[in-house]
């Protein structure tokens, strides 16, 4: 499980069988946002239960407390742990997986705190240490004792590992043959518990408008074990990339490209290497998709459709960019599914004023500018591959979550897996949306469950922010805020702001 994030859409694999979508709403809690802390962040542990963890609104100048509370699937309150850091640290990266969360803190002159809470026991684990001079560090992730993240500084680009309980730290530097490091960016990493690596995914720029996509593999010490090209003599550049290992030294890896220098995303990409060798690598634009464009009106769908039809005509082809939140492979009997989430980038027009005095004269004056306002997702892809990347098929299905993240989120988790049927689960706004799919991308059923309960009768949810995780099972947690208006007063109150948690029977 990669980094702290909220999830709004949730992906369960379940089998044809159940003929029906049926939400039961088991078990709900309300929580006052006014109990002096705020923050909250639901994190979910299984059988276990959650954790929420919230700092207090009394922080000084010199500390702030930060609390973790643990529930149980009962959501009862079963124990509550504080600690007290640094008004100094600020808050880097994090990761959490089955066990534990993860927060990485530094200071300004350096200094790092890791932050470890076990979610057995709530017990804390607190490890400080200097970090190398001039590095910011990027993305976080554990690999047993090792906190592994992306770091560089102006000259280059390298990844630093520390103990998380004796706060010993490494740096692994990054090299490819005939680059200079100025040339070498650390795009990603993935680390594969079950096999004990850690892949690298590296930029090798060969000019100021293309780079080559390296691999490099590390054992769990940090230690190389190979490096390859992964696009020798291809002209496309690779955005996003995940991997799945198939066996000894033989990996699938997918995510997507674009044929220009850019952010946004052409195509989906599928590749197979083996002993450091490409076996093939095939490429996929979005519009080669059937139903790619089958989220957007009628009209607009047209319109595209002729500007394709033309570009045709010249011998060129037509292409549409997207931001494209892209999910691991999901690997079946015959074949590979892709899954990934469209997204642009949303701006605000905020007015400000400046006051300028130029001999003597004071002048105001007032101006506007955009400002960046998160990232609106629309819609989601889903794919089938067979075992030599061809793609099979494709289905597209609209998104309409809750609120704009300001980075980038992959909304979608996997619950459990079998080789009958896909069934997918969101959030759209305050309520929750089921597609299921066969193998074969027939579209078996589809169910849209009520709104989001609340707790009293006559309850008018006036507004509502939800979000919605698989836990465990077939439960889900809903949560989020609520402002609630009741025309008789309910625990002495007629409108109610709450942080709601809901336990919810997916059937």
């Amino acid at each position: 499980m990669k980094r702290i994030k909220h999830l709004l859409t949730l992906l369960l694999i379940l089998s044809t069988s159940y003929v029906s979508a049926q939400l039961e709403y088991e078990e709900r809690i309300e929580l006052e946002t006014k109990d002096g802390y705020s923050g909250e962040q639901i994190l979910e542990f299984g059988k276990e239960g959650f954790i929420i963890s919230s700092i207090s609104d009394k922080s000084t100048d010199k500390e702030s407390e930060w609390r973790f509370q643990k529930y149980d699937v009962d959501l009862k309150l079963v124990q509550t742990e504080s600690i007290n850091l640094s008004s100094k640290l600020s808050f880097n990266e994090s990761y959490v997986d089955e066990e534990r969360i993860y927060y990485f803190l530094t200071e300004k002159n350096g200094n790092f705190t890791i932050i470890t809470i076990d979610a057995k026991d709530l017990s804390i684990t607190k490890t400080k240490g200097i970090m190398p001079k001039k590095t910011y560090v990027g993305n976080m992730a554990v690999l047993d004792d090792i906190a592994v993240f992306t770091a560089k500084t102006k000259k280059e680009s390298f990844l630093l590992t520390v103990n998380w309980k004796t706060g010993k730290k490494k740096v692994l530097p990054i090299s490819i043959t005939n680059f200079k490091s100025k040339r070498i960016s650390v795009s990603n990493f993935q680390t594969m518990k079950k096999e004990k690596e850690i892949l690298v995914y590296v930029k090798a720029y060969k000019d100021k408008k293309s780079f080559d996509t390296y691999i490099i593999q590390l054992n769990e010490e940090g230690e190389k074990e190979s490096v390859y090209n992964l696009t020798k003599n291809i002209k496309e550049n690779i955005i996003d990339i995940s991997t799945s290992k198939l066996a000894d030294n033989k990996y699938v890896f997918t995510g997507t490209y674009s044929q220009s220098f850019s952010i946004f995303s052409e195509g989906i990409f599928f590749c197979e290497a083996e002993n450091e060798k490409i076996n093939f690598i095939n490429f996929t634009t979005f519009l080669d998709l059937k139903n790619f464009l089958s989220y957007l009106p009628k009209k607009k769908q047209e319109k595209i459709e002729k500007k394709k039809a033309k570009k045709a005509k010249r011998g060129k082809e037509y292409k549409i960019n997207y931001r494209i939140a892209a999910h691991g492979i999901i690997t079946v009997d015959n074949g590979y599914l892709f899954l990934g989430e469209g997204y642009y980038p949303t701006y605000r027009t905020e007015t400000y004023t400046t006051t300028s005095t130029v001999n003597g004269v004071t002048t105001t004056q007032t101006q506007t500018r955009q400002v960046f306002d998160g990232y609106q997702y629309t819609h989601a892809v889903l794919s089938k591959f067979d075992k030599k990347g061809k793609l099979l098929w494709d289905q597209i299905f609209e998104m309409n979550p809750s609120y704009k993240p300001f980075f980038e989120k992959r909304f979608i988790s996997i619950a459990e897996r079998n080789q009958n049927s896909i069934n997918l689960v969101f959030a759209n706004r305050n309520k929750i949306n089921s597609k299921s799919f066969s193998f074969d991308g027939k579209i078996l059923k589809e169910s849209e469950s009520d709104e989001i309960k609340t707790d009293f009768e006559d309850d008018k949810v006036k507004r509502s922010f939800s979000n919605i995780d698989y836990w465990y099972d077939r439960y889900f947690i809903a949560y989020g805020s609520q402002v609630i208006k009741n025309s008789e007063k309910k625990n002495g109150k007629k409108k109610r702001k709450v942080f709601f948690i809901n336990k919810i029977k997916f059937q």
